[in-house]
């Protein structure tokens, strides 16, 4: 397979679970969110909000919202990362998922090129949502979350990857 720079960061990339606690830079953050932006939409309506939460305490709150007292100690969804990215779309829009999951992609594979980590998660969907902490999101009127992804810089190396599959593909020619 021909190799490249970016055929080197897709095929890096990893989900990183164990973060160091230093904030990454607003360069960093900057770089990330503008690759973001150039992910495709549905008819380029480019209808999704990103909002960056570098804030522990209202991090742990959307993981109550989420879990509730169901938390296990040592149990962090958001692994500890010190930023997570919140992608939002229209309630309604018909591919407002597949719009914040493209952002999504887009935003770990900028990360990985600037040697941070990246986890996408959405077992928190329901604490996003929850009224109270998606009051404080900041969302344009109608907008909810879809995902969200831990930006940090990873605590280790991460693991090599799995053996892919042979059985996945198709031709139809």
């Amino acid at each position: 397979m021909s190799q490249n720079r970016v055929m080197e960061t897709l095929l890096e990339r990893r989900s990183v679970r164990a973060y160091r606690s230093e904030q990454i830079s607003e360069e960093e953050l900057t770089d990330i969110l503008h690759a973001a932006k150039y992910a495709p939409t549905a008819r380029g309506l480019q209808a999704r909000h990103f909002t960056v939460i570098q804030n522990k305490q209202f991090i742990a709150e959307i993981v109550f919202a989420a879990k509730g007292n169901s938390v296990n100690d040592g149990e962090a969804p958001f692994y500890n990362a010190p930023t997570m990215i919140v992608l939002s779309a229209p309630q309604d829009a018909k591919y407002g998922r597949e719009d914040c999951a493209c952002a999504i992609m887009n935003i770990m594979l900028a990360a990985q090129a600037l040697g941070l980590g990246t986890c996408y998660i959405c077992s928190v969907l329901n604490g996003l949502r929850d009224a109270g902490i998606l009051s404080r999101l900041k969302l344009p009127e109608g907008y909810i979350p879809f995902g969200s992804v831990a930006v940090g810089y990873p605590k280790e190396h991460a693991p090599a990857p799995k053996e892919r599959r042979t059985d996945d593909i198709s031709y139809i020619r």
